[in-house]
């Protein structure tokens, strides 16, 4: 192993001097590149002197010219990468370096999703990670198996309904509403009534056969109805159920 200095750039080789052929590296200043033979192959990596980070690529490879191959990286000073923050501002306007903390903000219409801060640290990363910033306006909501919705303004603060097809029912909000970018509520979905058990069902017919007055027996038929916990469209889906029960067995 030897040492070689050209500008600021520290070469190391981790080959031996007999197998050393492949010319100079681009010169990168602020870095240390280290050559070693992988697989047969003559690699090169590029790495910055503290205080310094690598933008571009850091390695390269050595060619059957015993040239270089790949562009060039730079040691930028500061430690960590610049920060990035897409329809958003952050107060930074130089390079960073180690324990250097920036806060984030959004633009109007947008809410930050994420960490308001992120720091420095010495292995060159981040934390907290970047956060995002998101619009306020929602993007199309989904439709459940067998349902739908009304409303076409996905904006913040609109609302749209949801419905099922005939002969399910909804379950879960009906109602929601755009807020910061997401609907206020999850998908609802939209099932099939199950049979009203046949003691239930028979319990609420019976008013009719019970009472000869219709108002009355209607008015007994709804009671029984809600302390068996049943609606009208259980019911309707429980008779027909009843209906094709019979024309199976005819």
């Amino acid at each position: 192993m030897f040492f070689r200095f050209v500008c600021c750039l520290v070469v190391v080789w981790l080959i031996s001097a007999s197998d050393e052929s492949c010319s100079e590296p681009p010169p990168v200043n602020n870095s240390i590149f280290v050559a070693k033979e992988v697989e047969g192959q003559i690699l090169g990596t590029y790495l910055c002197i503290k205080g310094y980070h690598l933008v571009g690529e850091k390695t390269l490879s050595c060619n059957a010219s015993k040239e270089w191959s790949g562009p060039t990286a730079k040691c930028r000073l500061g430690h960590c990468p610049d920060p990035v923050l897409v329809n958003g501002e952050f107060n930074s306007s130089g390079p960073v370096n180690a324990t250097d903390k920036i806060t984030f903000k959004c633009d109007d219409d947008y809410i930050l999703k994420g960490s308001s801060w992120s720091q420095c640290l010495e292995d060159h990363t981040w934390q907290p990670p970047f956060p995002i910033c998101k619009s306020r306006d929602c993007g199309p909501p989904g439709n459940p198996l067998h349902g739908y919705f009304e409303g076409n303004d996905f904006t913040r603060g609109s609302t749209i309904t949801y419905y099922c097809e005939e002969g399910y029912r909804l379950v879960g909000t009906q109602d929601q509403r755009c807020v910061d970018g997401e609907w206020s509520s999850a998908l609802p979905s939209c099932e099939a009534p199950k049979p009203a058990p046949r003691t239930a069902l028979e319990k609420a017919l019976l008013a009719f056969q019970e009472n000869k007055d219709l108002c009355k027996a209607t008015e007994d038929f709804m009671q029984r109805l809600k302390e068996c916990n049943l609606t009208m469209e259980e019911l309707k889906y429980s008779l027909e159920w009843k209906k094709a029960e019979l024309k199976g067995k005819m």
